[in-house]
């Protein structure tokens, strides 16, 4: 009731609220309507966007945005007010300035060696029950192309070079089981670094102590960090990268006002190019998010009564200075880019990866309307045929995951008929598009989904559930033998990320959702903006951006979302810092 009341007084508490909560609740109502159709085996598979079961749609999504909206107001009143509440609620705060002198007595490179070293004995256990890594995902394929000195641009080069040293290591050693250990141990040691900075900053910045315990605990216990840590993907050094990179850039733009030294120029601009060298999307989300960061650079200011406060912030000066960090990332990006391919004589990846929704809502046409009006148009359906024979579309389809369709269409030979077919279809069957699109990013957007952990099957047998912890087969004389130290303890782990156990788990389950950390980065930019600190949205652009790439991927696996998984809580946790934001002033001596 207080928290209704308060949004009576406060319109502004109310107008932000109702931002966060109106797109949960229709998140929830659509993607609760798309699981009950997958149950109830219903074919059209449609929302009902029809004129008359509008107002039965709006009804329920208002039903389920009651309680979001309940909870943003409450996360935005609870110490999470407008400047100048919090300026008094700090003014009140007993002891602060000895808190403050007790802070700058601490030194950060001990609380670093801490926190990497208590994240680091974490793990070790989990990686002598897997030992000699989580050989699974991509791994296969990659070494295939160092055995082979074939390389190929679907995978990132750097990763798959990355990955081959520590196999060549262990061809040296006498055994390829002991190049993966090494490189098992190697990656722990970085992400527990990349996770210990994170921390480190928010010990800097003096955020609140109880986000740090917490936030140190998940990553040093949640069984996703854990399992990751000792995996041969891609996804995981390049979620670390994300995260420094983020924290570089909220240093930047929130702490530095992007009065940036040589050195911070140069940590930043490495930490961006290999970034974008460790995953391909990751480009396409920086170059669209740079030009939102440069147009908020020149805009984004203080609330400031003085000139000389004015000062310290020039919008102009900061865009030109992140303009030149952005271009300075994408030039050597694409030098290193060239070089590599240059190097290993690669060739290019196929297409195909930016075609997989387009290609998912044709194959759903194909599926639902098979003995439907598509039939009886003779023209499209041999349009269709062209570039998905229906008798091999049937069988494959699956509404969670489009590599099966993108694997047998036919693109290369008419690829601008493609797009017109596609297009065609489209203007037919919107309703069917739209679908497709959902249920293929369902995952992504809806908290209580599921298909997500068991897009590739499930069990402890196959090693495919939330996690895929399979052993590839990899050639004659080039096998990664697997050899449990703790078996009782991957038995467990299996049980949670093979068998998804955690599912029957309440509350902490949705800790696993892919979903819960595109909230809370919405929840966040929320905040900000609610909180008139305009400048901490920056930091989030590119997150935002990179998380709309994703809608684009054949499917939703928690290893894509891992980015934000582990950055996320960071920039969250920077909400609790007691420094007051809004009229901090900035030291000029570097």
């Amino acid at each position: 009731m207080k928290i209704v009341e308060k949004m009576k007084k406060n319109k502004r508490l109310l107008i932000y609220s109702l931002v966060w909560g109106i797109p949960v609740g229709a998140s929830f109502v659509m993607g609760l309507r798309l699981d009950l159709q997958r149950m109830l085996f219903e074919g059209d598979g449609t929302l009902a966007f029809h004129v008359k079961n509008l107002l039965l749609l709006l009804v329920q999504i208002l039903c389920f945005s009651v309680p979001a909206v309940g909870c943003a107001g409450y996360v935005l009143s609870r110490g999470t007010g407008r400047p100048e509440e919090q300026e008094k609620q700090a003014e009140g705060k007993e002891g602060q300035e000895e808190a403050q002198t007790e802070w700058k007595t601490r030194p950060l490179r001990q609380m670093w060696l801490f926190y990497l070293a208590f994240i680091f004995v974490c793990w070790l256990p989990v990686f002598l029950a897997y030992y000699p890594s989580v050989f699974a995902y991509d791994a296969e394929g990659q070494l295939y192309q160092v055995i082979a000195g074939d390389y190929s641009t679907h995978h990132p080069l750097l990763h798959t070079l990355f990955l081959g040293a520590f196999f060549r290591l262990g061809g040296r050693l006498g055994s390829y089981s002991t190049g993966m250990a090494v490189h098992s141990v190697v990656q722990m040691l970085l992400m527990a670094g990349a996770f210990a900075g994170a921390l480190t900053y928010l010990y800097e910045k003096r955020t609140a102590r109880w986000t740090r315990i917490l936030l140190l605990l998940f990553y040093g216990l949640f069984p996703t960090n854990s399992v990751l840590a000792i995996s041969t993907t891609k996804d995981v050094l390049f979620s670390a990268l994300v995260l420094l990179y983020t924290v570089c850039f909220y240093r930047l733009t929130c702490d530095r006002n992007m009065q940036v030294t040589l050195k911070e120029r140069a940590v930043c601009i490495l930490l961006g190019v290999l970034m974008l060298l460790f995953r391909n999307n990751a480009v396409y989300a920086f170059v669209v998010s740079a030009p939102v960061l440069f147009w908020g650079m020149r805009r984004v200011k203080f609330d400031r009564e003085s000139q000389q406060e004015a000062s310290l912030w020039d919008g102009k000066a900061a865009g030109k200075e992140y303009l030149r960090l952005a271009l300075g990332i994408l030039l050597l990006f694409a030098v290193g880019a060239v070089l590599l391919k240059a190097l290993t004589h690669a060739q290019s990846g196929s297409p195909r990866e930016m075609l997989s929704v387009p290609l998912q809502q044709m194959a759903r046409v194909w599926v639902h309307e098979e003995n439907g009006e598509l039939m009886d148009d003779q023209s499209l359906r041999r349009e269709m045929e062209k570039f998905m024979p229906s008798e091999r579309g049937f069988s494959v389809y699956d509404p969670h995951l489009a590599d099966r369709v993108k694997n047998i269409a036919i693109i290369h030979d008419d690829p601008k008929g493609l797009v017109k077919t596609w297009i065609r279809l489209g203007m037919e069957y919107p309703g069917i598009y739209i679908d497709a699109f959902l249920d293929n990013s369902l995952g992504l957007w809806f908290l209580l989904d599921d298909t997500h952990a068991r897009v590739y099957g499930i069990g402890t047998e196959t090693g495919f559930g939330y996690l895929s912890t399979d052993n590839r087969t990899m050639p004659a004389g080039c096998e990664i033998v697997e050899r449990s130290y703790l078996p009782g303890l991957r038995a467990l782990m299996e049980k949670i990320v093979s068998d998804n156990e955690y599912e029957d788990w309440p509350v902490i389950k949705f800790l696993f959702a892919p979903a819960l950390y595109w909230w809370l980065l919405y929840l966040y930019v929320v905040v900000v903006l609610y909180k008139k600190r305009y400048r901490e949205v920056l930091p989030a652009v590119f997150l935002v951006v990179y998380y709309l790439t994703l809608l684009l991927s054949p499917t939703v696996l928690i290893r894509y979302m891992y980015p934000l998984v582990v950055t996320v809580p960071v920039i969250l946790s920077c909400l609790t810092s007691g420094e007051k934001e809004e009229n901090v002033k900035i030291d000029n001596k570097i």
